[in-house]
């Protein structure tokens, strides 16, 4: 195992896919305080350093998917993977190996967005508003989120040799997870009440405010707020916006995911044929 962690990490220095990561984070993690400041002086607003602090939640699965794929594809394509179990690596270190390197780099990528960002945006911005506590476990829960989308694209990676069909695969899930956040929070954010208009008697408009039809109650909204905390992309637009109902499960949901996810990849990644 610890072989083939340092050849992983040594691969790393020269994988383009990781460099573009990184550098995508990290660029994003210094043009977000900059474009706040330009507008706060524009606009006369005041910016936190909060607003888009985690911002990064909202580009993690993509980054990573786009590493993942390419990293891992890269030794399927070049028979590397096949040579190491032809030369005595057991199947499961493989894919756990893969694994953590892939849960690090997403570690990574997250801190080379977070470290800019502080860095710019404490002096342009401020320090932060919201609560340090609150600060620190949104952190943690990106953290626990990122480990998550790297164990299910590395489950997708390590079981698919075909590195197009599998870059094209996790990029489309990393998409999905956050259409389906976003169509999950337009359902819980839905108002009790809607504004309507009625004629009086002089023909006059009169505003009444009636039940939305579409706002969700009791069991259903139960329902679809255990949803949201449980897919990566209601985690990731939680944690961008720092309000949280349930706030303590998301971390749990991310390592149920995790766990999931490496245990059945292990599971056929041993019963798969290596061309």
């Amino acid at each position: 195992m610890r072989k083939l962690l340092s050849a992983n990490f040594m691969r790393l220095k020269k994988a383009g896919s990781f460099w573009m990561g990184f550098l995508f984070m990290f660029a994003t993690g210094v043009l977000f305080p900059v474009i706040r400041y330009t507008d706060m002086k524009k606009s006369g607003y005041i910016n936190i350093l909060d607003n888009g602090f985690f911002g990064c939640a909202l580009f993690i699965g993509i980054a990573i998917a786009v590493f993942v794929s390419l990293f891992i594809g890269t030794e399927y394509s070049d028979g590397t993977i096949r040579n190491k179990v032809v030369v005595g690596q057991k199947r499961l270190a493989i894919y756990i190996s893969n694994g953590i390197t892939s849960a690090v780099v997403g570690l990574f990528m997250c801190v080379a967005f977070f470290l800019p960002y502080l860095a710019i945006g404490i002096p342009l911005l401020g320090f932060f508003a919201a609560d340090i506590k609150l600060v620190m476990f949104t952190a943690l829960t990106v953290f626990f989120l990122a480990i998550a989308y790297s164990s299910v694209f590395t489950l997708f990676t390590m079981l698919c040799q075909n590195k197009a069909i599998v870059s094209v695969v996790c990029i489309l899930f990393a998409f999905g997870c956050l259409m389906a956040g976003t169509l999950l929070n337009i359902m819980l954010e839905a108002p009790k009440t809607i504004p309507t208009y009625t004629m009086g008697e002089n023909n006059e408009p009169i505003l009444k405010e009636e039940p939305n039809p579409k706002y969700l109650e009791g069991t259903k909204r139960e329902l679809v707020q255990t949803i949201y905390d449980i897919v990566p992309g209601g985690q990731a637009i939680q944690c961008v916006s720092m309000e949280f109902v349930n706030p303590s499960v998301l971390p749990v949901y991310s390592v149920i995911i995790t766990g999931i996810a490496t245990a059945t990849g292990v599971l056929l990644f041993r019963k798969k044929g290596l061309k």
